[in-house]
């Protein structure tokens, strides 16, 4: 009898570098910037224009074994390399955006990797990506408490700016991309352009360190986790906080809804991941992948998912299988960020290095050693 994939919707879920990355800045105050009246927000921009550059703007290319490396020429001399801090995938497969430690935010083509525009209106490390559900918009925040809306059909300037914020971890697009939830290294869950729930911009919860936060696909569920372990469930139509579930030892740094389906999956320091159904609220599978914290996790498909963390690795793991069947080597620092488009899937960390790999032989697992780098200025 053939066995269903784990992340398939249905019943069978309940069957079963610098200091400066590391820093928690706190302080501001956000509510009062964050209400759905449009006049909060800044008037777009037309002088904030993306600076388009071409692929010399790449200090590093080099085609390996396994992977695809770029390094990324730094926008300033005060930075001697750039550390790849996030990276989030165009919905239609085309783009990929990926912000640097040097407060730059990279627009490059999912193929041929080349540079398209260099977007600049962040002062301080950008956390956070995400593309709307459509595509058109790309949203960033970070340290300098700043959450900037980019517009794709006008060459991405920027379209609002949102400032006078704390420290911000993760912001994420609603399913229907009428409003963003921002986290960052308090209690607040913080909702921008919301228009249905009277005034209200923020919801709280009680862990004070929150680095994660997730729509469901379904637009129900809002889940937020961060440094007590916790996953911390909100219902959307009653603003309300449903409750919360103690899943992991250590600071949950990472957690994805996997599509068209009420499972959440969950990675943190404790070296595990977590499959937690929202709807049956019970744990479905705990996977322990050891090595180290873990800082990443990416849905690949209904069978797979990838993780990485401190150990330099990426491993894809099948779900079914409940382990480790592929790992990704060539990093040589912590990986903090993957995205996946198709079948490749694309990652960053502090050895400053962007790298794609070519994932369509899923069911080879064997190991992917990626060659020894020579670097390569561009």
């Amino acid at each position: 009898m053939q066995q269903r994939p784990l992340l398939e919707t249905g019943h069978q879920y309940r069957l079963s570098r610098r200091s400066v990355l590391l820093a928690s800045v706190i302080g501001g105050c956000f509510t009062s910037l964050l209400g759905s009246s449009g006049s909060q927000a800044s008037e777009p921009e037309s002088d904030q224009k993306s600076t388009v550059t071409t692929q010399t703007a790449v200090q590093k290319l080099v085609r390996q074994t396994a992977s695809r490396t770029v390094r990324l020429k730094p926008v300033s001399v005060d930075f001697n390399n750039t550390l790849v801090q996030a990276i989030a995938a165009d919905p239609t497969g085309k783009l990929i955006a990926v912000a640097g430690d040097d407060h730059a935010i990279r627009i490059m083509d999912t193929s041929s990797l080349a540079l398209l525009a260099t977007l600049q209106g962040h002062t301080d490390l950008i956390q956070t990506l995400d593309f709307s559900p459509n595509g058109n918009q790309l949203v960033s925040a970070g340290n300098d408490g700043q959450v900037i809306r980019w517009n794709r059909n006008s060459q991405f300037k920027i379209i609002q700016r949102i400032d006078g914020a704390p420290a911000l971890a993760c912001v994420r697009f609603a399913p229907d991309g009428g409003e963003l939830a921002a986290v960052g290294f308090n209690n607040k869950v913080y909702l921008i352009g919301q228009t249905k729930r009277n005034g209200q911009p923020e919801v709280e919860c009680d862990c004070t360190d929150l680095r994660a936060v997730e729509y469901r696909k379904d637009g129900k569920y809002l889940a937020v986790a961060g440094r007590n372990g916790n996953l911390h469930l909100f219902d959307r139509a009653a603003n309300q906080m449903l409750d919360d579930f103690h899943l992991h030892s250590g600071r949950i740094h990472a957690i994805r809804f996997a599509e068209s389906s009420p499972v959440i999956v969950t990675a943190g320091e404790d070296g595990q991941v977590v499959l937690f159904d929202t709807d049956a609220k019970q744990t479905v599978r705990r996977i322990t992948v050891g090595g180290g914290k873990l800082f990443a996790v990416c849905i690949l498909d209904q069978e797979h998912l990838a993780v990485a963390g401190s150990n330099n690795m990426i491993g894809i793991v099948n779900l079914s299988l409940g382990r480790i069947v592929e790992r990704l080597i060539g990093h040589t620092g912590s990986v903090t960020t993957l995205a996946s488009s198709g079948s490749m899937l694309f990652s960053g960390g502090f050895d400053a290095t962007l790298r794609r790999w070519e994932l369509s032989g899923l069911q080879n697992q064997r190991d992917r050693i990626a060659e020894r780098e020579i670097p390569i200025d561009r």
